[in-house]
């Protein structure tokens, strides 16, 4: 679609659905910027029922209240694609207990406990797969998120190394060295377990296997990483770390440490350049905490009938969209007066984010700037690409159902993007 007209210059099956995979963060972002402001900040807050007393005590439990944040990790913003994390994925946690240090917390005489209540207690979106929960992208969702709620596992013939360093799961190492055996190395963990299983072989002249693994309960997660780290900062807790998933009947009412995320854009522009599954969760539940997709997609002109969504980034095979309500979409945030705000989240062609290795390489390719999606038998691209005869075009272009190679179905999809710069 031509923006300045309105005229569709193309159209292909438009009016058919399509699995959408990571186009659905499209919907999502643009859906947040809209309900939540671009002026928005997500708080995550350290409470506790009773006030610090004269030797510095705080008696009873310390709750670490998750707000939604999705960058509660020690990711850089703005958005930094050549380092996008600080060394010390600790450094939030880290932040937070150095504040009540300052504040003269020596001594927690209770629990720490993870409270994710802010928004409702659901980890795992429906249409995900069953194993998905196990690596990275298919992290669980909770308004207690702590370093996207995954860590890096390393295994050598050293042994297990965790980054960050937090002592949350139990390993059991199966793990061979023969030298006469090819490197495979395996994982499992059961839902619900916080027992990793690690099996086959890696030979004493590999390299080290490396992966990163999901925790399967954030707010659990984020209290263990917290009590460790007051306690390396110098604090007494006497109480364990736990999950607050039932809201108590009043919330406590002494705050003693917060932390604030940098506003929407910079976040959305994360969820986009990098396809962040779980961030794009999270703000997908803060939006409907403000208004309801239906009057989103009324106010976008959007008929909900071409729209099924049951999650925000795209990991559900349930999902369908019409090609047509994704331009709709992108056309609406043009009116919206936020078209060059919103092309700003989306990966560059040829340049950053999902698109980096996309388009051989085309210098050409940066004047498209779209958001990709890749599930299995599934690729789609979707966005602005600025045409030499039409100016700026709204496009969606994708594939389900196919089975020639993935790399063959991109190739065709770059072909027809770059076409359209014509």
């Amino acid at each position: 679609m031509q923006l300045k007209s309105g005229r569709t210059l193309a159209s292909v099956n438009a009016d058919k659905f399509f699995i959408p995979a990571s186009n659905t963060k499209l919907f999502s972002t643009a859906f947040a910027l809209t309900a939540l402001g671009k002026d928005h900040r997500f708080t995550t807050r350290v409470l506790a029922a009773s006030a610090l007393d004269a030797n510095g005590v705080v008696s009873g439990d310390l709750i670490l209240y998750g707000g939604g944040d999705p960058s509660l990790s020690a990711r850089r913003y703005p958005y930094d694609r050549e380092k996008p994390f600080e060394e010390d994925l600790l450094l939030p946690l880290r932040e937070m207990a150095r504040q009540l240090k300052d504040k003269g917390v020596r001594h927690i005489t209770g629990r720490i406990l993870g409270d994710d209540t802010q928004q409702e207690f659901d980890l795992i979106p429906n249409g995900w797969s069953a194993d998905d929960g196990l690596f990275e992208y298919g992290a669980p969702v909770s308004a207690l998120s702590f370093n996207d709620n995954i860590f890096e596992l390393k295994v050598s013939q050293k042994g297990i190394t965790l980054n960050p360093a937090v002592e949350y799961f139990a390993f059991l190492n199966q793990v061979t060295a023969q030298p006469d055996k090819a490197r495979r190395v395996r994982i499992d963990r059961q839902p619900g377990s916080r027992t990793v299983v690690l099996s086959g072989n890696l030979p004493p002249d590999a390299k080290e296997y490396s992966n990163e693994l999901a925790v399967e309960d954030p707010a659990l997660y984020a209290a263990v990483a917290f009590r460790q780290v007051l306690r390396e900062e110098g604090i007494r807790v006497d109480g364990p770390a736990e999950a607050r998933h039932i809201a108590p009947a009043s919330l406590e009412s002494f705050e003693l440490a917060r932390r604030e995320s940098p506003a929407l854009p910079d976040l959305l522009k994360v969820v986009d350049k990098v396809s962040q599954n779980l961030h794009a969760e999270l703000m997908l539940r803060a939006a409907r905490q403000k208004m309801s997709f239906t009057d989103f997609l009324k106010l976008a002109g959007i008929d909900e009938k071409e729209i099924s969504f049951e999650d925000g980034s795209g990991m559900s095979r349930l999902n369908l969209v019409t090609p047509k309500a994704v331009v709709q979409l992108l056309s609406f945030i043009g009116k919206q007066g936020q078209l060059e705000l919103f092309r700003g989240f989306l990966p560059v062609g040829a340049e950053d984010g999902t698109l980096r290795n996309r388009f051989d390489k085309s210098p050409k390719a940066k004047a498209i700037q779209g958001k990709t999606g890749s599930l299995s038998h599934v690729s789609a691209l979707g966005g602005y690409a600025e045409s030499r005869r039409y100016g700026t075009i709204a496009f969606q272009i994708v594939a389900n159902n196919y089975t020639a190679p993935t790399q063959e179905v991109r190739t065709a999809i770059d072909r027809i993007a770059l076409a359209l710069l014509q």
